[in-house]
């Protein structure tokens, strides 16, 4: 006599497989000796699901960015890390990878291993705004950023970025912007640290403004990695990789839409220990591509954050560690 359990069972066992691979980053043939399946079987039940994750999630959990999303997402950083007119706290991550084959040193990076990049954009709390997959390990964050859809409609002006706006108690007007560390160029829409060279205290209160709310986006990437561990290293080829940090990508937000309070995005702490991760100046002194309109704009930020009415208590404390 033969039971069948129906769809249900089918998708289920599919979902289970998919999410242990996501979650615990084994391998192939321990999932299908775990779920007394064949390393094939396994495989394709994997890489089916991680489309099928991004398919239904995507629209509603990661969907393209509009005006009113991206002015929610400033609402968000000046009232929960005091940065005026920030949209997004961006940055790369490097995702091992088994060397694909015949790629030479495309997948190397400098950092000694092969990997395929994530480069994302995260608001005050977290969540990823967008996502770019799949770039050489050999290309530099800027270099990915620049060639990215993201990048190139930034520089098109067709983002849908609102428009300039007062710094709130201030008659100073900033565009919207992005903050990102000193690997990416300066850009009217972007921010980076100031150089170290020849560093001012002002100049050092903006870079420690501008790395706490950058850390954003470093904390996300230490959340993805911790929850979902083949992002430690991924042993398939470089397009089923690429499904596979989709998936975890919008599974993420979906998670986090579900239970806002199940993970804690570098807390206000700092506030109490005057303390916060990241660097407070830049580790290059070039500054590339800088024009005087994005240095200006930096500069207005630099005043705010030093002047009575944007400074915080901790930051010159802060900023000298």
């Amino acid at each position: 006599m033969s039971i069948s359990f129906g769809p249900c069972q089918l998708i289920t066992e599919k979902t289970s497989n998919n999410i242990m691979y996501l979650a615990t980053g084994n391998s192939f043939r321990s999932l299908a000796f775990s779920f007394r399946l064949g390393f094939r079987t396994v495989r394709c039940i994997v890489q089916e699901t991680c489309v099928l994750i991004w398919t239904l999630l995507q629209p509603q959990f990661l969907p393209k960015p509009d005006a009113d999303l991206w002015a929610k997402t400033a609402d968000g950083y000046f009232s929960k890390w005091d940065f005026p007119n920030c949209i997004g706290s961006i940055d790369g991550k490097h995702i091992p990878l088994t060397k694909p084959p015949n790629s030479g040193s495309l997948y190397y990076n400098y950092k000694g291993f092969f990997s395929i990049v994530l480069l994302a954009v995260a608001d005050a709390f977290g969540r990823l705004l967008v996502v770019d997959i799949g770039s050489y390990g050999s290309c530099s964050d800027g270099g990915i950023f620049s060639a990215s859809c993201l990048g190139k409609r930034l520089c098109e002006g067709i983002l849908d970025i609102p428009a300039a706006k007062k710094i709130p108690g201030t008659e100073l007007i900033t565009p919207h912007v992005f903050v990102a560390d000193e690997a990416f160029a300066l850009l009217p829409n972007l921010m980076k640290p100031f150089a170290r060279r020849q560093l001012t205290t002002q100049k050092r209160v903006f870079n420690y403004r501008l790395s706490r709310a950058r850390r954003q986006i470093e904390c996300t990437f230490g959340i993805l990695s911790n929850t979902w561990r083949i992002m430690k290293s991924i042993d398939t080829d470089v397009l089923p990789a690429i499904d596979s940090v989709k998936a975890i990508c919008v599974l993420h937000n979906f998670l986090l839409a579900k239970e806002p309070n199940r993970i804690q995005i570098a807390s206000d702490s700092d506030k109490d220990n005057r303390r916060t991760t990241g660097d407070t100046s830049a580790r290059f002194t070039g500054s590339r591509n800088s024009t005087q309109q994005s240095a200006t704009i930096r500069q207005t930020l630099c005043d705010y954050f030093n002047s009575p009415e944007g400074s915080l208590p901790w930051q010159l404390e802060a900023c000298m560690h």
